[in-house]
């Protein structure tokens, strides 16, 4: 029974034999006939096929590894951001022309930078090497393409902090892994009007020199031979050129060839031929250095429509010949050189009586740093910028001065006489005055309303030349007659001569002064007369002595039989000075106040 199994209550034969254990050949063809008889099943659309649990698992398990991951990525790059914000320092690998700043503070930085000379040359310029050996030298200051070592170390900061959060994060990151490398040009903006300027004129250099064959300007005309070609430089072109090289800090001689125009037609453009050959008339001015004038320059032009019509008439092969108008400048060198300081334009002497010997030393310095000063044609002269601050490890000394209303002493008391002396003679010179102020008080050594007070920094007397010719200062002091003496020299070809007065009149607390300039031809006729300047000056404030206390009585004496003497006769009080001439209208509100200098 160990083979037969039960199903339903009914055995079952497996077809074996029972007595031989081995398989019923009947048997297993009768059951492969039913089952090939037996209709398939088949599968049901609307049922899903069973999930394979063990696909399933794996599936989560990766979501969970991205999500795990994608969270850790978060939090490192919070935690990144939150150390890269917080940092008061460049980030790691950022450099500036080589120089490594990583990590380091602005001020860190900056010293770094001057000790590999990173940002210390102020005169880096850039040569460019154009057509005919012609060059442009760009200077990078003058660009505005330039930055100071300090400078440069707060650019290299806020590169790294200048955006938000995620910015600065992300620059952080990139620095970690790749650097930063920073030019001194980086950041510039620079200043398209100067390279523009630049270039306009080596275009002019280089369109002569590539006609020079072809080109000739002779000293009354322009010789052009018609079919000649030439190279015209693109502005545009060479301004990006140049742009690139200063922003990538390059400073490498740059080379730059224009192209060529490939056009056969010749042609002439008139306009670019006459820009090319014009010049201003410029007058010889003096050297400072050499001491003497320099070459003046010529003006030079032509007629236009005569040029075209004189190209239009030639044939290819002719030498065209444009007549050129010259202008000559109003001062050539050799008149310049001729008439060179050769007049006395004014000069005035005051006294220095009654000064100590610390005043005359402030004075005798005041005179040496003026003495000799050259100004060309509008120049403008500064006293406070021609002697300095006074200090004594400058050489003044205290002497009298007026401050806060009274005479005290002060530093560089004194000065104020060399700069007065030189108003007066600026004024008899007939040069414009820019900046002069009175004093609080009067002075004794010239009229009232023709001196100039001068303090540090301010007020500050100026004066600009206006004349046509270098003027030269000569002031000094003559200790022989116990004197200073400014005097100015230039050149008066039209004999004019000034003459200055006064008029002042009484004021409660003090006195006002008008001045005028009157200017005379060299035949005495006037030809202007104006106001120059109003003056306020006010009385120095006199003690009242304390009363004295009253002495005890004494016995009267036994009067004497002799009259008695009558009392003197008491000194007339001296009254108030009064006007030179009748005052204006309302003096007190015409009149400027005056101020209270240091020094006088």
């Amino acid at each position: 029974m160990d083979d037969i199994k039960l199903v339903s209550g009914k055995p079952k034969n497996d077809g074996f034999d029972k007595r031989s254990g081995s398989k019923s050949k009947a048997a297993a063809d009768s059951r492969a006939q039913r089952d090939f008889n037996k209709p398939k099943k088949k599968k049901s659309a609307g049922k899903a096929p069973k999930p394979d649990g063990n696909k399933t698992g794996k599936g989560k398990k990766v979501i969970i590894a991205a999500a795990v991951f994608a969270a850790l990525v978060c939090v490192a790059f919070l935690g990144i951001g939150a150390y890269a914000n917080g940092l008061d320092a460049i980030f790691p690998n950022v450099s500036i022309e080589g120089t490594d700043l990583g990590g380091m503070t602005v001020d860190k930085a900056a010293n770094t930078l001057v000790a590999n000379n990173v940002g210390t040359e102020e005169d880096r310029e850039l040569k460019v090497s154009l057509p005919a050996g012609c060059e442009l030298i760009i200077s990078a200051k003058e660009a505005n393409c330039y930055l100071s070592a300090p400078e440069a170390a707060a650019y290299a900061h806020d590169s790294c902090h200048n955006g938000g959060f995620f910015a600065n994060t992300l620059t952080y990151i990139k620095c970690l892994f790749s650097g930063m490398e920073l030019t001194l040009g980086d950041g510039a903006d620079i200043d398209e009007n100067y390279l523009r300027e630049k270039i306009d004129e080596s275009a002019k250099q280089v369109s002569l020199a590539l006609l020079d064959s072809n080109l000739e300007i002779g000293e009354d005309s322009i010789i052009i031979v018609k079919g000649a070609s030439a190279v015209q430089i693109d502005p545009e072109d060479l301004l990006e050129a140049i742009k690139n090289a200063l922003t990538d800090g390059n400073y490498k001689d740059l080379k730059y060839t224009p192209k060529p125009n490939g056009e056969d037609v010749e042609e002439i453009d008139i306009q670019h031929l006459y820009d090319t050959v014009y010049q201003d008339p410029a007058n010889a001015e003096y050297d400072r250095e050499t001491k003497q004038a320099t070459q003046h320059v010529t003006g030079r032009s032509f007629d236009m429509q005569e040029a075209k019509r004189l190209w239009d008439e030639a044939q290819n092969g002719d030498k065209v010949v444009i007549p050129l108008v010259l202008t000559e400048p109003e001062i050539t060198t050799e008149k310049l050189n001729s008439m060179l300081f050769a007049d006395v334009l004014s000069q005035k002497t005051t006294s220095l009586s009654g000064s100590s010997s610390s005043r005359i030393n402030n004075i005798v310095k005041a005179c040496a740093s003026i003495n000799g000063l050259v100004l060309n044609p509008g120049d403008e002269f500064s006293y406070n910028a021609a002697l300095g601050e006074r200090t004594k490890a400058s050489g003044y000394q205290a002497a009298g001065a007026y401050s806060g209303g009274k005479v005290v002493s002060e530093v560089g008391g004194g000065i104020c006489q060399v700069s007065s002396t030189l108003y007066y003679c600026t004024l008899v010179a007939n040069l414009e005055i820019t900046a002069r102020m009175c004093h609080y008080f009067g002075v004794s050594y010239l009229p009232a309303g023709l001196d100039a007070t001068v303090s540090w920094p301010s007020p500050d007397f100026k004066f600009k030349n206006s004349s046509a010719y270098p003027i030269k200062i000569e002031a000094y002091v003559d200790k022989g007659t116990n004197t200073v003496t400014v005097k100015i020299y230039g050149s008066n070809p039209e004999g004019i001569r000034v003459e200055m007065t006064t008029e002042t009149w009484n004021l409660a607390d003090g006195y006002g002064a008008v001045s005028y300039r009157s200017v005379y031809d060299k035949n005495g006729n006037l030809i202007s007369k104006k106001e120059e300047s109003r003056s306020r000056y006010y009385h120095h404030k006199v003690e009242e002595p304390s009363p004295s206390p009253s002495p005890s009585p004494s016995p009267s004496p036994t009067p004497s039989a002799a009259p008695p003497s009558p009392p003197p006769t008491p000194s007339p009080i001296t009254p108030p000075p009064e006007p030179v001439t009748p005052p204006p209208s309302n003096p007190a509100e015409s009149v400027p106040a005056a101020t209270e200098p240091l020094t006088t």
